[in-house]
C-alpha cells in the first residue's frame, strides 16, 4: 500500500512540477522573445546587423543599377589635342573632341562634356552622309547613341537616343570648331582635306 501511494505522489507532484515550468513560459513576456526588442531598447535584427545588411546590399544594387555610372569618367589627356566640335543634346550644350580612330577610316573617337559630371567617351563612323556614333559612361557600355547626317559644311545634326530608355530621344546639332573631322557630304575626292589616316593594316578598334 506504502508503495503504491509513494507513486500516486510522485506522479501528483511531477505532474505539478510539469504545469508549473508550463505556466512560467507562458508568463515571459513578448518582449524577451529573440523578435522583440532586447532589454527594451535595439531589436534583435538591428543587434544581429540583419536591418544594416539589408541596407547595405540594397546599396550595393542601387550603384550598378544599369542607368547610371558608377563613377564619372576623367577626361583622358590623350585626347586633349584633339579637334573640338559644339553644339547641343536637346537643351544642353556639349563640347567634344573627336579625332580619327587608329587604323580605320572614316572613323572617329574621342569624348565629350556638357551633360552631367566627368565626360563620356565616343567612337563613331560615317558613310554617304550618314553618321553613327556611340557613347559610354563608364568607359566598358553603351549608354547612348548618335544617329544623324552630315550636311555640306561637315555640321551633323540628328537624334541621341538612352541606350537604357529607348522611349528617351533628344534631337542633337555638333559643329567643328576649327579644324574638320567628319567630313562635309559632298566633299569632292583629292580636294586636299584630310579627314581620315591611311588604309587599316588591322582590326583593331576601341574609344
Amino acid at each position: 500500500m506504502r508503495v503504491a501511494r509513494l507513486t500516486d505522489l510522485c506522479t501528483t507532484l511531477g505532474a505539478a512540477v510539469v504545469f508549473a515550468l508550463a505556466g512560467a513560459a507562458q508568463a515571459v513576456p513578448a518582449t524577451e522573445l529573440s523578435t522583440g526588442p532586447a532589454n527594451g531598447a535595439v531589436a534583435s535584427g538591428e543587434a544581429l546587423g540583419l536591418n544594416q545588411a539589408i541596407r547595405d546590399g540594397e546599396a550595393r544594387r542601387g550603384a550598378a543599377l544599369s542607368t547610371g555610372a558608377a563613377r564619372p569618367l576623367a577626361p583622358r589627356p590623350e585626347y586633349a589635342s584633339l579637334p573640338v566640335y559644339v553644339g547641343k543634346v536637346g537643351d544642353q550644350p556639349v563640347r567634344l573632341r573627336l579625332g580619327p580612330k587608329p587604323d580605320e577610316r572614316d572613323s572617329v573617337r574621342g569624348e565629350y562634356s556638357g551633360r552631367g559630371a566627368g565626360v563620356r567617351l565616343l567612337a563613331g563612323e560615317w558613310e554617304d552622309g550618314a553618321f553613327l556614333m556611340e557613347e559610354s559612361d563608364d568607359g566598358t557600355r553603351v549608354s547612348g547613341n548618335w544617329e544623324g547626317t552630315i550636311d555640306a559644311s561637315g555640321a551633323v545634326r540628328g537624334t541621341w537616343t538612352d541606350a537604357f530608355n529607348p522611349a528617351i530621344v533628344l534631337p542633337f546639332f555638333i559643329r567643328p570648331l576649327g579644324m574638320l573631322v567628319i567630313p562635309p557630304f559632298d566633299m569632292t575626292p583629292n580636294s586636299g582635306v584630310t579627314y581620315a589616316p591611311a588604309p587599316p593594316k588591322s582590326s583593331i578598334s576601341g574609344w
